[in-house]
């Protein structure tokens, strides 16, 4: 815990402080809170298209044919993880090509930094849309119904 005599050296401190003053310098820390914004508190990530995410959960509807409400909520999981899989590839490319990158006024090194972001991503969806699907599988397994399937 700070002491009165420290807050007081702060508060006085703070004062002293302006922050970037050049354009290099404001540019440079303009987007310091901000890592990429793609996974803001919204449930739909700007630029995600919620049509694609229709297409691909009709697709594994059509594909795997739910039975009952857990394999309807399998589904549901997989055709997410999947869209969610290729919005971070889409991200990752154009990071690794660079436009993403010079959006974020991100030189190579802060390049490195996103595609290593996406790629935590990437793998998140990959994993759950696998879990989903083990689970799917095994359940399809337990109710046998027409053929399931794992990939669409």
């Amino acid at each position: 815990m700070a002491t009165e005599k420290q807050i007081a050296a702060n508060r006085r401190n703070a004062l002293k402080s302006t922050g970037p003053r050049t354009p290099r310098g404001k540019a440079f820390t303009r987007l310091n809170a901000l890592r990429h914004g793609l996974r803001a508190a919204a449930g739909i990530p700007r630029g995600a298209s919620l049509k694609e995410l229709n297409q691909i959960r009709r697709r594994f509807v059509r594909c795997c044919q739910p039975q009952t409400a857990e394999q309807a909520r399998l589904v549901e999981q997989m055709a997410t993880a999947r869209w969610q899989w290729l919005y971070w590839q889409r991200h990752w490319q154009m990071t690794k090509t660079g436009i993403l990158g010079e959006a974020f006024g991100a030189g190579p090194a802060g390049r490195v930094a996103l595609l290593d972001r996406f790629s935590q991503c990437q793998a998140r969806y990959g994993r759950a849309f696998m879990k989903a699907s083990r689970e799917f599988e095994r359940s399809a397994r337990a109710n046998p119904q027409p053929e399931s399937c794992s990939a669409a």
